[in-house]
């Protein structure tokens, strides 16, 4: 039931809280003498529970007469501790929300392992943030609640306190305070404020990201090994022959048996990179085997023709006899100088071959095709990179010699200054090894690869396997594209890989360190690092929220100094203050 209370009493005494009525009881005169105290009590306003035992023990008497008691007096403001607390609260805010700052702001874009708390940091932000907000909403609903007396004071509705109370309490109440009436009041921007107190924490952890950086480690290098030098030989069969290393030999061999659609890549080079992730500034050089190959069929010319049988003959002296029809398949040699790419370069070995194409029953020859490789030694430039823990190297440019030294006479090609490096640095195949080389590829691709319907004979298994793996598989001799050059190509692969695999070290181990650093490059190694990105437009609302709230108060403040309203803040005592009688009624008819 509504309660009546007439409106110019309340108000009186809000007005005037320490201006205490005199007391009168009805029926006499006043008289300036103070009320008898109230029994049980040594104060002069009524508590509840009085006010409940009163109502038992009274129902069996005669009703009196009410007597009006005086309001308690209301304290001043130095006894209330004035707006102290509310003020405390909203710095101890603004502290909180000041650590939030000059955190975000040591720790953006740094390292996340930097963070010198045991805590996480979200954990620490996630905290300051609370005691930001939980501070924060301490003045506004305390002037919220003032703000209801002095509301009262102008309008005298009780339910307007009502109102008042509940957004001074929380956000639901503040949204029945935003939308009770169209008037613009203070109290509305308190509970506005209430209300939006809500999305800070979600703003604040919106605010920290953790982004990744490919960043240099400090203590970790990436290395790839060169050659600048090579003399790896083995003794031959009498003493003034060499013959290759065991390793060379091995890898000659994986070059021309590899069946691998792209076998070069089988033979590449496996750098040192801890993480998976490295890169090589600019180029590097190493000692290399080279390729290259050219069709010379146009160099062809037939000789000794009888009928439509001819002997074709390149300028080398190698020859294809078509007397026999489609029954040879391939003649090859590499004992005769290179026809192309003769004296043009430090050759290592050179190759020569002729192909039939014929029917299936190796009955018919339809054409003869001619082709040259040759491999040399030179030096390749690089750049290189380690992705994901993929290696990928990039040849660049190769450098190498325009003409072929004499027998045993040590290769050297020099690269001239460039970029970074200042002097010009010398890669050298020395001669003895050289010489190795050169003799265990005499005769090596000569010989031939004959057959008929089901059949293949050739003369050596090196010749079979250039023919082979350079054939189209359809059994018609038709070369498959470049199948002979990467055959070729890979066994020169093979050989680089040995060469820069090669490190020769001191055996009593004083240069080791010296060796190798002269035999390999050196990179930079990369890994993931964790960093703090800070998205500072999310803190736009909890520094609004604060500015808002801070400017509260102080309106509120300013608002209750100017009304003279006692400052009661969120207390109920006001409520009880008033006359007893009218208490009593209203009990009695609410009953």
């Amino acid at each position: 039931m509504h309660v009546n209370v007439p409106p110019s009493d309340l108000t009186d005494e809000i007005r005037s809280p320490t201006a205490a009525r005199p007391w009168t009881a009805p029926g006499r005169p006043s008289a300036p003498t103070a009320p008898p105290p109230t029994k049980g009590m040594g104060h002069n306003y009524v508590e509840l529970d009085e006010m409940k035992g009163e109502g038992r023990a009274g129902r069996d008497r005669e009703p009196e007469e009410p007597d009006s008691l005086p309001p308690r007096p209301a304290k001043t403001a130095e006894e209330s501790g004035w707006w102290m607390f509310e003020i405390i609260a909203c710095g101890i805010s603004s502290i909180a929300l000041a650590a939030i700052l000059v955190t975000l702001a040591l720790m953006d874009q740094r390292p996340l392992r930097t963070w010198p708390m045991k805590i996480t940091l979200n954990s620490f932000i996630a905290f300051m943030s609370t005691i930001a907000k939980a501070a924060l909403v301490i003045p506004v609903a305390e002037g919220i609640s003032q703000l209801k007396w002095i509301w009262f004071r102008s309008k005298g509705s009780l339910e307007d306190i009502q109102k008042f109370d509940e957004a001074s309490r929380g956000s639901w109440g503040s949204l029945k305070l935003l939308l009770y009436n169209k008037q613009v009041h203070l109290a509305k921007l308190g509970a506005f404020v209430m209300i939006a107190a809500l999305c800070m924490d979600p703003f604040v952890q919106q605010v920290i990201t953790y982004p990744t950086k490919m960043v240099p480690s400090p203590d970790r290098n990436a290395t790839i090994p060169i050659s600048r030098v090579y003399d790896n030989y083995s003794p031959g069969a009498i003493m003034a022959l060499r013959t290759p290393t065991l390793d060379m030999k091995a890898a000659i061999n994986s070059g021309i048996y590899n069946t691998s659609p792209h076998p070069s890549k089988d033979f590449a080079m496996k750098p040192h990179c801890a993480t998976g992730n490295c890169t090589w500034p600019g180029t590097y050089h190493s000692l290399a085997v080279c390729s290259k190959c050219a069709n010379t069929t146009a160099l062809m010319e037939k000789t000794s023709c009888f009928q439509d049988m001819c002997v074709y003959a390149l300028p080398n002296g190698l020859s294809f006899d078509t007397i026999n029809r489609g029954s040879l398949y391939m003649n090859s040699t590499s004992d005769e100088p290179a026809v192309n790419f003769n004296e043009t370069q430090p050759t290592l070995t050179s190759v020569s071959t002729m192909r039939g194409m014929h029917d299936m029953s190796s009955q018919t020859l339809y054409g003869i095709i001619a082709n040259e490789c040759v491999m040399y030694y030179c030096v390749n430039e690089y750049t290189a990179e380690v992705k994901n823990g993929v290696f990928n190297e990039t040849l660049v440019e190769s450098h190498t010699l325009d003409h072929r030294p004499a027998a045993m006479e040590n290769i050297t090609i020099t690269i001239p200054p460039s970029g970074n490096r200042k002097t010009e640095t010398n890669y050298t195949m020395s001669g003895t090894a050289a010489a190795a080389l050169n003799s265990h590829f005499w005769g090596f691709w000569t010989g031939n690869v004959t057959g008929s319907t089901g059949r293949e004979q050739a003369s050596s298994d090196n010749v079979r396997a250039l023919y082979d793996l350079g054939d189209d598989g359809r059994g018609g001799g038709v070369p498959k594209p470049g199948g002979e050059n990467e055959t070729i190509a890979a066994v020169a692969a093979a050989m680089t890989k040995v060469l820069r695999s090669n490190l020769e070290l001191d055996p009593t181990g004083a240069e080791d360190a010296a060796a190798r650093a002269a035999n390999q490059v050196v990179g930079v190694t990369w890994y993931e690092e964790t960093y703090v990105a800070v998205r500072w437009p999310w803190m736009i609302l909890p520094i609004g929220l604060e500015v808002l709230a801070f400017s509260f108060l102080i309106m509120t403040m300013i608002q209750c100094k100017r009304s003279g309203v006692a400052i009661w803040k969120s207390s109920t005592l006001p409520m009880l203050q008033g006359k007893v009688s009218d208490l009593k009624d209203s009990l009695g008819t609410r009953r």
